[in-house]
C-alpha cells in the first residue's frame, strides 16, 4: 500500500511497440471509451509512457510532505511535478526534481528590509529555516518556479523567491505579512507574466480575514513585465485555474456547480458565466488541459468528509462549456493513495488524446485511461497530437523540425480562440 517505484526497465523495442499499438487502438476507439486499466504500480513504471503521458508529472510522491494538512482536494499549481529543496548555505539553494532526476543550484539574493522593526525581520539576514516542511516549491510552470520559505514559530512572515531553472537565476523575491503562519496557493499565468497568490485555507472555510500584504517586491530585468498580486478575499472559496486560450488576464473559476470566467485585474469582473451544467456535486477542483480545449472538474460530496460517497470527474469542453464525459472516481480510502488521487489526478495527456483517473480499490490502486473527444481544426493539430503521443515531451527538442514548427508542437506561440481580456 506504499508508494510504487522501481528501477526495472523492460525491453525498449517492446515498449515502443506497445506504445504504437495503444495509439492505434485509441484512434479506432469511440469517444469516452475506456482504453486501458492497470495497477498504480504498473502505471508509474511503464504504462503511463505507453498511454502517451510523457510529461514530467510525478505520480509517486504524496503531496503532504510539507505538512499542509486539511482538505485533500488541493489545487495542482506545480503541473504535477515534485521538487525537494535543500539549502547548501545561506546564499545557495539546491533543487532536485524527482521524476526527471535533474537538479538545479540557484544563488539566493538577500531581501532588503525597509521596516523599522529590524529585530523582527533579522532572521532574513542571518539564517534560513532549513527544515523541508518550512521550505517548499508552491508553484511551477515550465522553467519558472516559486519557492515559499516560512519563518520559525515566533514570526509570521513568509518570503517568496521566483526562480528560472533553465538559466538558474533568481528573477525576483517578495515578502507576505500575515497574522498567522500559513502556506499559499500560487498561480502562474501561461506566459509567465502574472503571479497570483491567496492563502491556502485548510478547509476552504474562512476562520481569519484575508488581510495580507505583499511587501518588498523586487523583480530583475530578466523578469520582463511580470506582475505579482493577490486574489481578492471574496474569491477565497473558488476553485480556479489559468487557461492558455484565455491568456494571462483571465481565469476560470468554479463555485458550487457554476463556472465563471473573470478578469485578473481591478475588481475581477465576470466576463462569462455557465450554469445548469447538471454536475453531480459541487466543484472542488478544476484543471485545464495543455492547450485549454478541455477542462476537468472534480465533484466531491460531502466536502469535508474523507468517505467520499460522491466522487466524479467531469470533462468539459472549452470555450463552448458543455459536459463531454462523466467519470466515476469513487473508491476506498487509503491514507497515502487518497492524497495522490485527489491532488495528482485527473491528468490530461500532453496530446489531449486521453485522460487518466485513479480509483482506490480494496486491494489495489488502479488507473483508468479514457479517450477524449477529437477536436481537430486542422491537419497541423492532428500531426501535433500524434507527435505528442509517440514522442516524449523531453525529447521533442531533438526532432529535426524548424523552430516555429517545434514551438507549435510544444504549445508555444499559438493564437487564441477567444479574445484576451485587457485592462481598460
Amino acid at each position: 500500500m506504499g508508494m510504487s517505484c522501481t528501477h526495472h526497465q523492460g525491453d525498449e523495442f517492446s515498449a515502443e511497440a506497445r506504445q504504437h499499438d495503444f495509439y492505434r487502438h485509441m484512434c479506432e476507439g469511440n469517444r469516452g471509451q475506456l482504453l486501458h486499466v492497470c495497477s498504480y504500480g504498473k502505471w508509474t513504471r511503464a504504462h503511463r509512457v505507453m498511454c502517451g503521458f510523457t510529461d514530467s508529472a510525478d505520480y509517486t510522491t504524496p503531496r503532504d510532505s510539507h505538512q499542509r494538512y486539511g482538505i485533500l482536494v488541493k489545487p495542482d499549481t506545480t503541473e504535477g511535478r515534485y521538487f525537494s529543496v535543500a539549502w547548501k548555505n545561506n546564499q545557495e539553494l539546491h533543487l532536485k526534481e524527482k521524476s526527471v532526476t535533474v537538479s538545479y543550484t540557484v544563488k539566493v539574493p538577500r531581501i532588503p528590509i525597509t521596516s523599522d522593526n529590524i529585530r523582527r525581520h533579522a532572521w532574513f539576514q542571518t539564517r534560513h529555516n532549513r527544515r523541508h516542511k518550512e521550505c517548499s516549491i508552491v508553484a511551477s510552470r515550465g522553467s519558472m518556479v516559486v519557492l515559499q520559505v516560512n519563518s520559525d514559530r515566533h514570526f509570521v512572515t513568509g518570503k517568496f523567491y521566483i526562480f528560472d531553472l533553465q538559466k538558474q537565476i533568481c528573477l525576483g523575491h517578495f515578502l507576505v505579512l500575515y497574522h498567522t503562519r500559513r502556506w499559499y496557493e500560487v498561480y502562474i499565468s501561461p506566459s509567465k507574466t502574472r503571479i497570483l497568490l491567496r492563502p491556502d485555507h485548510l478547509t476552504r472555510i474562512v476562520v481569519h480575514p484575508d488581510i495580507y500584504v505583499i511587501q518588498n517586491l523586487f523583480l530583475c530585468k530578466a523578469a520582463g513585465m511580470m506582475s505579482v498580486s493577490h486574489i481578492p478575499g471574496f474569491l477565497r472559496a473558488h476553485a480556479m485555474t489559468f487557461n492558455p486560450i484565455l491568456g494571462d488576464d483571465a481565469m476560470i473559476l468554479g463555485l458550487a456547480r457554476d463556472i465563471e470566467v473573470r478578469c485578473c485585474f481591478g475588481d475581477w469582473p465576470v466576463k462569462q458565466q455557465f450554469s445548469n451544467l447538471n454536475l453531480p456535486a459541487d466543484i472542488q477542483q478544476i484543471r485545464a488541459s495543455s492547450t485549454g480545449n478541455f477542462i476537468a472538474v472534480r465533484c466531491v460530496h460531502p466536502v469535508h468528509s474523507r468517505e467520499y460517497f460522491t466522487n466524479y470527474v467531469v470533462v468539459l469542453s472549452f470555450p463552448q462549456v458543455s459536459v463531454l464525459m462523466q467519470l466515476d472516481a469513487r473508491g476506498c480510502y487509503w491514507p497515502v493513495s487518497e492524497v495522490i488521487n485527489l491532488q495528482v489526478f485527473p491528468r490530461f495527456s500532453p496530446s489531449e488524446a486521453c485522460v487518466a483517473v485513479m480509483r482506490n480499490c480494496h486491494y489495489k490502486r488502479k488507473v483508468y485511461v479514457y479517450k477524449l473527444p477529437v477536436q481537430i481544426a486542422s491537419l497541423q493539430e492532428l500531426c501535433r497530437r500524434s507527435l505528442l503521443h509517440l514522442v516524449g515531451v523531453q525529447e521533442l527538442g531533438k526532432l529535426p523540425l524548424p523552430k516555429k514548427l517545434l514551438d507549435f508542437v510544444q504549445h508555444r506561440g499559438e493564437p487564441s480562440i477567444m479574445p484576451r481580456f485587457r485592462k481598460p
